[in-house]
Parts: C-alpha cells; structure tokens; sequence
C-alpha cells in the first residue's frame, strides 16, 4: 500500500503511474502515517550521574593536588648537583673524626715506666719501625741474622751492644707493617721523647728508608731536637740486598764522626 503523495512526488518527477505496481493500493496520507515505521524510545538522559561523577572526582583530584604540593618542595634541588651527585655524600669524613687503626695507639700516648726503668746509659738509640714477625714471636727485640748482623755494624764503628739502646717505635702491632699510620705513630712520640731521654744517646740511628720519608721528618725532628740522627737499611734488608751495605757504611762512618772519642777503642777506616 502506498500513500498517496508517492503518486504526487511521481507525477512531479514524470514518472507517471506506470513505475507502481499494478496490485499497489493507494492510501490517504492520514491513512499512511499511521503505518509508518515509529523510531524506537530513546532512554531520557540520566542528570544524576554527572553530579555523582563529579562529586567522586573533586575528592581524589583535590587529594592528587595535596600531594602534589607537598612532594615538589622536598624534590626541589638547587641548579647545582643533582641529589644523588651531592659533594658532601662523597666527602671522606674528617681525620679527627676517624677510629684508630690500631687499638694499641692511644695506649701509647704515655711513656711506659716499666720500660724506661730497664733502660740503661748507651751512647747511640737505634730505632727501627716495627717489631719484625720473628721478633715477636721469639719475644726479643733485633732476633736472628738481621740482629747478627746490626751487631756487627756497630762492631765496625766501635760500638758494643751495651753501647746501643735497641727499640722499635711502634711497640706492637696486630700484624707487621713496614710504615704504620701516621696517627699510630704520632701516638708512640712521647714513649720515644722518654726513653731517648733516658737511655742519654748522643746519637740516634734509624734503621730502615721508612724513616726517610718527607712525611716523617716533623715527627723525627720533635723526637730527636739538637740530637744528631741518620738512618740506613734495616740489616734485614741488606741481608737480602747487599749492594745497600756500602750505602750502609757511608752513614755508620758519619755516625761514628759525630761520636766524642771514646778512651780505648780504635777507629776503622
């Protein structure tokens, strides 16, 4: 069935009724709108949805704005290094401010009575560093060949062993060092000061090059004062190396010179 307007709109169009259908039957146009096709209801917008949304959101938006604000001052860095970069994180602490390396140093910032009572007059105060692994463990000061042969040293210049104040700066150690801390060995000075002191040496003589190292002559030069010092290879080493021996005898030479004349003992060359 059709409405009667496609019959207008055909004629308009020069179509004519020869486009229709023979059997189509023709409708009123009041008659056709009531077979049109309706468009399906449309569900009517939902207004309380928005206002819920919204309500949700203003909280958490306002708590995502707070932390916000209170994180970006802390994470704020100045132009400078980076926090992870900072100098003072890399910035060794303060030698004042560090343990000692050695448990013994501060027990030795006061002479050893004890010790200093055994001493006895002697005309030259041989120092070495450090008790050498055999010397601790036989107890005795200059044990084995390298004692043999300090002995011998002071032989060649007139000296006996009664004549010699044998000692070791660093009185103990957990291990042996050929050069302890310095803060180890600026703690052992006043033990040094009083036996050199009581002991009367004209002349001190350190053994090993340790000793000759520019960091150590402030310190030797408080230990000794206007007392004459000079060091050669400890007698280990010139057991090990004996091209050092003439080095050794140039220095023994200059000591033995220093030395006021002793009654009864001749000179070598």
């Amino acid at each position: 069935m059709l409405s009667s307007r496609y019959l207008h709109l055909h004629e308009a169009l020069g179509l004519g009724p020869m486009w229709l259908n023979r059997g189509a039957k023709v409708l009123p146009a009041e008659t056709a709108a009531a077979y049109a096709p309706q468009p399906a209801p449309q569900a009517p917008p939902q207004t309380t949805a928005a206002p819920q949304t919204v309500a949700r959101t203003q909280p958490a938006a306002a708590a995502r704005l707070a932390a916000m604000a209170a994180v970006q001052p802390a994470a704020k860095v100045s132009d400078g290094p980076s926090v992870h970069n900072r100098p003072s994180e890399k910035i060794p602490p303060a030698p004042a401010e560090r343990p000692s390396e050695n448990g013994n140093a501060d027990a030795q910032t006061a002479a050893d009575p004890a010790l200093l009572a055994a001493i006895q007059p002697a005309a030259v105060m041989v120092v070495s560093i450090c008790p050498a692994p055999e010397d601790s463990a036989t107890g005795k000061l200059f044990s084995g060949s390298a004692g043999v042969l300090l002995d011998n040293m002071l032989a060649a210049i007139s000296l006996q062993a009664a004549d010699a104040h044998k000692t070791s700066w660093v009185k103990a150690s957990a291990a042996f060092t050929p050069e302890p801390p310095p803060e180890q060995v600026a703690a052992a000075l006043p033990q040094m000061q009083a036996e050199l002191a009581a002991s009367q040496a004209q002349v001190v003589l350190f053994l090993g090059q340790v000793f000759a190292q520019p960091h150590y002559a402030e310190i030797i030069a408080q230990l000794c004062g206007g007392t004459p010092a000079f060091t050669v290879p400890h007698p280990a080493r010139l057991l090990r190396q004996p091209q050092l021996k003439k080095q050794a005898w140039e220095e023994l030479k200059k000591l033995r010179d220093t030395l006021p004349p002793r009654t009864g003992t001749s000179t070598q060359p």
